[in-house]
């Protein structure tokens, strides 16, 4: 602040009657660059029509990435280090103002390579091409060459710039047929003369840090105002009459949500397209209630019913098919009722979604909107400003979540399901069989290796494969189960202690058998779609709470996961190791672009710094669940009535129980 404020006395004292830039002429700066960029990219656009790429999805988001870009250089100035990373006011910013997360990069990189070459220009180290379009500006409107007038008309250019890419970004560049010919806009150069003063509007997004407006408020002696092309903008994006949208009525909201999840293809897993099925559900509920037939009817006021609705039902309504079937009224209704009643047992309740529920249910919010408008349905441009929770601190997300070390996870190894249970059917139940199963190895890999549970729970029999005299596990997708990303394909070790325990005879006798799973039991082939990993949890957690009662932790196989990580460093392992054996991705330039992922005799002596806590189960000749051993569906497996393999509810005729 002192060397701006020196640097300003400088200029009074050698320029005295330098004058500050008015209003009128930051306007007309505005304008100037508004046709300049708008031309450029028509001319782009043509050049596109020859080539064939003019609607090449690569094109808009380049638009996109240059549009935000100077956004954040009109918000924060060139100066400024900005953070991206997750939980970041900017990265947060960003999202509010619909950037995808797949766009942060491309964003950030952007307004690095602007930035630097502004900074270095309007530093006076160079006269760049940025440069040089300030002073042009500047002189054409008469404005006095000073370090305050230059950060002034930089901001109307960056400004300026924003908008039109923004714009571009959203045209769906297609042609109209039944119109030959569109009326010619005024140029904004000839509306500075005539037009009345525009009101001021916000055109972009929510978040103040990142809002354009329209021209600043007026001085009342000016009578007549320039009308800038933001105006004009904000008209043909918004204007649906002007663009030919047309009202998509409820009914066809779902048609709309599997187009939605279609054109997300592999970027979305079955889970995440399952959970925006549900908000849109809701959200269609809340709409009827409020008497809303069509998109171009939805306000404000329905968003902001929605997240009220988030803080009126039960956190568990989504695990009950009743409530699932019920209208959002009666949802809300039946949610207050059951904790009423759960109170006066004296049992815990409470309504409200958790915050990190609400987030994701408010993001999928926002990519049905976008979707809406992309696919030039009426919608308007809600905010989530104020309804969305803040995501906590970093530093209280260490300790959110539960990361047992190796004495606390020991217990989980004395369960019937290790030491020897009474039947198949009576996993809980102690006596003198050990079954080798999901049950019996996933507990294992998860303490042993750390990693996601649908990873370990979909693995093939072939993803156990020998690697330079090492016996590995190839994680990678399959026709049952995609990754998380690309760093989620990995190589990891065998943990001795399996190996010990005869890991590898079962999966030679699956092989023999000719099963492709790794864990059969946990996939019916009466169901289109489902998660193994869920099943698994299922069937675990649900014997480990009854064996464990109290003892047994929250989010417990998600618990194994945090504290593997957490003892490895303890150990003093490094973050990158541990980042690769997790299947994560650092931040650094050293993680993600000068180095391999650790390989296998690394990862294997790393693996030692983990103790063995299993050393006192003892190797057992393979035996398999009866149901895998004939090769016959779960007994948990859906069938129809009459099915040879059960009944309809899924229950084992008693000659095939064990």
């Amino acid at each position: 602040m002192a060397r701006r404020l020196n640097a300003l006395l400088v200029e009074i004292e050698l320029l005295p009657g330098a004058r500050m830039a008015t209003r009128e002429q930051l306007a007309k700066i505005f304008a100037l660059e508004s046709e300049a960029v708008r031309a450029e990219i028509d001319n782009l656009d043509r050049g596109a029509k020859r080539l064939g790429s003019l609607r090449d999805p690569e094109q808009r988001d380049a638009d996109r990435h240059v549009g935000y870009a100077y956004r954040l250089l009109e918000a924060y100035g060139p100066t400024g280090t900005l953070n991206f990373e997750p939980g970041s006011e900017v990265r947060e910013a960003l999202i509010e103002a619909r950037a995808s997360e797949d766009d942060i990069p491309a964003i950030a990189e952007t307004f690095r390579s602007e930035s630097e070459g502004v900074r270095t220009d309007l530093r006076g180290q160079s006269r760049g091409r940025f440069l040089r379009d300030v002073l042009q500006r500047m002189a054409q409107v008469g404005l006095d060459d000073t370090g305050l007038n230059r950060d002034a008309a930089s901001e109307e250019i960056f400004r300026a710039r924003a908008d039109a890419f923004l714009a571009s970004a959203d045209d769906p560049r297609k042609p109209s047929l039944h119109k030959l010919s569109r009326p010619q806009a005024p140029s904004p150069i000839e509306a500075l003369a005539v037009a009345p003063p525009p009101q001021p509007q916000v055109i972009w997004t929510a978040d103040a840090s990142l809002q354009a407006s329209s021209i600043p408020e007026q001085q009342p002696e000016i009578q007549t105002l320039p009308a800038t092309p933001i105006v004009d903008v904000s008209t043909s994006v918004h204007d649906a009459a002007a663009l030919g949208r047309t009202d998509l009525p409820l009914s066809r909201f779902d048609d709309e949500v599997d187009k939605m999840i279609a054109n997300k293809g592999k970027e979305w897993t079955a889970e995440t397209a399952a959970d925006a099925r549900v908000l849109v559900n809701l959200f269609r509920g809340i709409l009827e209630e409020h008497g809303v037939t069509h998109s171009g009817q939805i306000t404000q006021t329905h968003v902001a019913a929605l997240r009220q609705h988030f803080n009126q039902v039960i956190p568990s309504w989504g695990r009950s098919a009743r409530l699932r079937a019920l209208s959002t009224k009666a949802m809300r209704e039946e949610s207050a009722r059951i904790v009423e009643e759960k109170k006066a047992e004296g049992r815990p309740a409470k309504l409200g979604l958790a915050g990190a529920t609400i987030r994701r249910h408010l993001g999928n919010l926002t990519h049905f909107q976008t979707h809406l408008q992309a696919s030039n349905y009426t919608i308007a441009d809600w905010t989530l400003k104020s309804l969305r929770p803040r995501k906590p601190k970093r530093g209280d997300v260490r300790h959110q979540q539960i990361k047992p070390g190796p004495d606390q996870v020991r217990p989980l190894f004395d369960l019937p399901i290790f030491t020897g249970q009474l039947n198949a059917d009576k996993p809980e139940a102690h006596g003198d069989l050990v079954f080798h199963s999901a049950n019996y190895f996933l507990p294992m890999l998860f303490t042993y290796l750390g990693s996601r549970r649908n990873e370990f729970a979909s693995l093939m029999v072939n993803d156990i494969v020998l690697k330079d005299g090492r016996w590995a596990i190839d994680i990678k997708p399959n026709k049952y189960r995609t990754v998380k990303n690309t760093q989620s394909e990995r190589m990891l070790p065998v943990p001795t202690e399996l190996l010990r325990l005869n890991f590898l005879d079962y999966v030679t006798r699956l092989k023999q058998l000719g099963h492709e799973l790794l864990f059969p039991e946990l996939y019916s082939p009466f169901r289109k779609t489902q998660d193994l990993g869920d099943r698994f949890y299922k069937d675990f957690v649900r014997i480990a709470k009854k064996c464990m009662s109290d003892e047994l932790w929250q989010r417990p196989i998600h618990a194994l996961r945090h504290g593997f990580a957490d003892t490895l460093k303890q150990e003093g392992v490094s973050e990158g190791v541990i980042e690769d054996l997790s299947g994560r991705l650092g931040n650094t330039e050293t993680a993600t672009r000068y180095t391999n992922p650790a390989g296998l005799s690394l990862l294997e002596n790393i693996l030692l710094k983990y103790p063995t806590i299993t050393d006192h189960l003892e190797p057992r000749p393979i035996r398999l669940l009866p149901w895998v051993e004939q090769k016959l569906p779960p007994p948990w497996a859906g069938r129809k009535s009459g099915d040879r393999f059960g009944d309809k509810r899924g229950r084992r005729p008693k000659k095939d129980r064990v």
